[in-house]
Order: C-alpha cells, then sequence, then structure tokens
C-alpha cells in the first residue's frame, strides 16, 4: 500500500501516550430543554434516559480525545468539512470565523488532518461511514491517508474507500487562465464492510424519461415500462423504480449570497447536502458527529431527521450560530453546550 510522508509526520493509534496528555475534560456551561412538543424526542434521546445531545466549544485535538472514554467505537456517522488549505482567513462581518493560512506549511496541515482522520476511526461504529468534504486543494493527499488509516480492501465487499463524490455547483470559480473550479468533493469511507446505506431514500425515481438506449413501452394504462438489451439478456425496469443516485451531485445548489437558508457563516453548506448523507448512512436515533460543524447545519440537520448528535467547533462565532439555529427549531430535543478545559 502506498503512503504518504512528510515532515514530522507521527502516526497515532488508540494506545498512544499522546492521546492522554490531549484529553481534556469537557464541561458543561450551559443546558437547553427540548422543545415544548415533548413527544417527538425518539426514545433513548430524552434526559429520563440520560441523553443529552452536545454542542462542544474546543479544537478537535482537546474534544475528540475527550470523547474516546465515552464514545470510541460508538459513532454511527461521521461528516466533516475541515479548512481546505486555502491561504485565507473567514470572517462573518468584522468577526473572525476560523483562519485557513497555516504559515503556508504542507506539512503541519497534512499533519493536523491525519491525527483528525486517525481520532475520527477510532471514534467510529464497526457499521460507520465517514463523510470528508474537501476541494482540489487537499483531497489528493486525505485520500492517501485515509487509505493509510482505513486499510486498503481488496474488494469493494471490504472496509475502506467506498466513494468519491463530486458535489457540483454552477456558482463561483470564474478563470480565464484554466477550467473554473466549480466542485468540492466528498470521500466516503467505512470501518468494516457492515456500513449502513440505503440508497433507495435519496435515489431518483426512473420515470417517463428516455435514459440511455432503452426502449420505451407503454400499456394500455398509459404504464410505462423500459427495456434494453445487453449480452443476450432482456433487462426491464418500472417508471417507478428507484435508480441507485449517482457518485457526481448537481442538483444541490450552492447557497447564493441571498439564499434564504444563509446565516452569514463563511462557507456555510446547503441543508440539502447534509439530508442526503444522513438519510443515505444513518437511521433515526443513531449519533451522528462532526467536529467542524461551523454554520451548524450538521447538528440542524440530524435534529431535523431524529439523529443524536455530537458537534463541535474551536470558532465563538460557529457555536453563536450553531446554537442561534438549534434554538429557533420549533421541534428539538434536549442539548447542553460544553468546553474543553482549553477554552473555559
Amino acid at each position: 500500500m502506498a503512503t504518504l510522508t512528510w515532515k514530522g509526520k507521527r502516526p497515532i493509534d488508540e494506545n498512544d501516550q499522546v492521546l492522554s496528555s490531549h484529553a481534556a475534560q469537557l464541561y458543561t456551561v450551559e443546558t437547553f430543554p427540548g422543545s415544548p412538543l415533548e413527544s417527538v424526542v425518539l426514545s433513548g434521546q430524552s434526559p429520563a434516559n440520560g441523553w443529552y445531545n452536545r454542542l462542544i466549544c474546543g479544537d478537535k485535538s482537546f474534544v475528540l480525545p475527550a470523547l474516546l472514554p465515552e464514545f470510541a467505537r460508538a459513532v454511527d456517522l461521521i461528516y466533516i468539512d475541515p479548512p481546505f488549505m486555502t491561504g485565507r482567513d473567514f470572517t462573518s462581518g468584522t468577526q473572525l470565523a476560523y483562519s485557513d493560512k497555516w504559515k503556508n506549511d504542507l506539512d503541519v496541515y497534512l499533519q493536523w488532518l491525519y491525527e483528525a482522520f486517525a481520532l475520527l476511526h477510532i471514534l467510529l461504529a464497526e457499521h460507520g461511514s465517514l463523510y470528508v468534504h474537501l476541494d482540489w486543494r487537499a483531497t489528493h493527499y486525505a485520500k492517501i491517508i485515509l487509505d493509510e488509516i482505513f486499510g486498503v480492501s481488496p474488494s469493494a465487499e471490504g472496509g475502506g474507500f467506498k466513494s468519491e463524490i463530486i458535489w457540483h455547483y454552477q456558482t463561483g470559480g470564474r478563470s480565464y487562465k484554466t477550467y473554473a473550479r466549480k466542485h468540492d468533493t466528498i470521500l466516503l469511507y467505512t470501518k468494516t464492510d457492515r456500513y449502513c446505506f440505503h440508497g433507495e431514500r435519496i435515489g431518483e425515481r426512473r420515470g417517463s424519461q428516455k435514459r440511455n438506449h432503452m426502449r420505451k413501452h407503454v400499456d394500455p394504462d398509459g404504464h410505462i415500462t423500459w427495456t434494453i438489451r445487453s449480452a443476450g439478456r432482456l433487462y426491464t425496469y418500472d417508471e417507478d423504480t428507484i435508480m441507485t443516485l449517482s457518485d457526481v451531485w448537481s442538483d444541490i445548489s450552492h447557497l447564493h449570497q441571498k439564499d434564504p437558508e444563509r446565516n452569514g457563516y463563511a462557507t456555510q453548506k446547503p441543508a440539502a447536502l447534509l439530508e442526503r448523507i444522513i438519510l443515505a448512512s444513518s437511521e433515526e436515533g443513531d449519533l451522528v458527529l462532526d467536529c467542524f460543524c461551523g454554520s451548524g447545519v450538521t447538528p440542524l440537520v440530524a435534529e431535523r431527521l431524529g439523529r443524536r448528535w455530537i458537534a463541535s467547533d474551536q470558532s465563538s462565532l460557529a457555536m453563536q450560530v450553531t446554537q442561534k439555529r438549534l434554538l429557533a427549531l420549533e421541534q428539538r430535543c434536549p442539548f447542553v453546550l460544553q468546553r474543553s478545559e482549553a477554552y473555559v
């Protein structure tokens, strides 16, 4: 297996002594009760059962080790949208959202990314899935690092790499010297071959639109079927058949400046993107983790879809924006606001 090497590379495993030194305690700052519509709280998510969703202010280097004693191999789905190493500071008005400069040192960034992947692998359940959202700057590095951590399965039936999703959008990306960059990449990795996936929840109805070289047949009652012959066999598809979604997503728009969904946080992602991921790769009541929650879209959508969640970010602005979005929900389970001891 090919591996990536950089200056200062230091592997991490579950028995690493450094994890203990980084494992800051988490302190509960405030508790927020559920909405008045308590009947919507799913079994296992109420305070009576000891569960509160968690919004944590802190750097992943402290927060993730602090979660290990309770949540190692217990997280069902992880989505992260980490800094892309853009070399920029992102602001909301005059307030800094986060810095993505890294002193222009790729080695520092890769070690930081490697440590995040290693810790998330430990937290991920055996049936869990990890989605990593990046762009052209770091995706190729991330894939090699993830292969090292998750392993390279000899077949598609094992764990490891599963999909490279291209999220194509229309806005931005203008260029006069090269092709316009108009997509992000989302890498999907699983720990084993026992991962959760429901393509039928997010697929598209085949419908009456002509596809490929299929022949259209219309029954006397107006019902449509499609047939195609391949390798001597005739395949028939009903118009109501749900087709598996492809790995190019061009039907979810990037949020434009005047989109009513926008909350002013830099690099905000649309709720539809997270809804697709959470529906496909988790069940109701499952635990979803995002340690770069930014605009708060992951806990917001997880809440709407009846999943438990843990969301963290080192940015105080991210905490403010996420808390505000959660409290605005009409139906909401109880959650706590926590800080790592480095932020107390």
